[in-house]
């Protein structure tokens, strides 16, 4: 690949980041259907389209299905884990960090500029992930199959621990009185934001999961994002740290889960990302013995 054609395929990767930007300052959560239909606008600048379908189409296809099942866990179980959580962060701590973290940094008066990057970092919890996996598709095809493979593993594994291991955030805790009051940060600075703007999607018609704690896809996503630039892109995957550490704390911090969410998270991305090398090695050998 030239060095014009490299700066030509960073135009829709521009493109890109400034819709999400644009979207996630007017409070749009960026759904897959979004996202997809404003990639293949981006594509026609590069002339990749039709292989942009062909590649992705099976990818919003599972999306697709992961977010519809979630939305059905609700309606699966009644049940809900509320206390293995709270007493493995003592046992580890001796406190609960989300607790300690908000009595010690927020006010409860004056927004900080962690609190405006903490709630920027959770709610850029699918686009991120989205706009890796269109760079890498971009630069390299091969390592974008591999990466939302892996995505799609980690994604339905943790689906499934969803219905068999419902688990109550924080957030909800507090607000039922399980753990000592929590501030609404999220809330609190979302109020600073734009006007939200109304974007087209069937996510719409989608049930949420609101006891999706254990694994946290927030402590999940950023570090698979790690482990696939460790691949190909060593100096990149270091650049990528802070990105992956900040969004570690801003789910504490928030209230939005325990830490033992965030390790159990790590653990599963971790695993999803040696499904997917186990499965490349599979191939690579199979080729070599048909003599490809």
């Amino acid at each position: 690949m030239g060095s014009y054609q490299k700066y030509m395929y960073a135009i829709p990767i521009l493109y890109i980041v400034g819709v999400s930007i644009y979207m996630l300052w007017h409070r749009a959560w960026f759904a897959p259907d979004q996202f997809f239909a404003f990639a293949i606008i981006g594509t026609l600048l590069i002339g990749r389209t039709k292989q942009f379908l062909q590649d992705w189409m099976p990818v919003l296809l599972l999306l697709f299905g992961y977010e519809y099942l979630r939305g059905l866990v609700p309606h699966l179980t009644k049940s809900v884990n509320i206390f293995q959580m709270i007493q493995a962060d003592q046992l580890m701590f001796g406190f609960l960090p989300t607790i300690t973290l908000q009595q010690s940094l927020f006010d409860g008066i004056t927004l900080h500029w962690y609190d405006y990057v903490s709630v920027v970092l959770y709610i850029s919890h699918f686009i991120i992930p989205m706009v890796f996996a269109f760079t890498f598709w971009i630069y390299d095809r091969k390592l974008f199959k591999d990466y939302t493979t892996g995505f799609l593993i980690l994604s339905y594994m943790a689906f499934v621990t969803y219905i068999i291991f419902p688990a109550m955030p924080p957030w909800m805790a507090s607000n039922q009185g399980y753990i000592p009051p929590l501030a609404k940060i999220m809330d609190k600075v979302m109020g600073s934001f734009a006007h939200p703007i109304s974007v087209p999607s069937i996510y719409k018609f989608f049930g949420a999961n609101l006891v999706a704690a254990v694994p946290s896809l927030h402590a999940a996503y950023p570090w698979l994002i790690f482990l696939f630039l460790t691949r190909k892109l060593k100096r990149w995957s270091l650049l990528a740290l802070p990105y992956v550490y900040g969004v570690w704390f801003a789910i504490i911090y928030l209230g939005e889960h325990y830490v033992i969410d965030g390790i159990i998270g790590i653990i599963y991305a971790s695993a999803a990302y040696k499904i997917v090398e186990y499965i490349r090695k599979k191939q690579v050998s199979y080729q070599v013995a048909q003599g490809k």
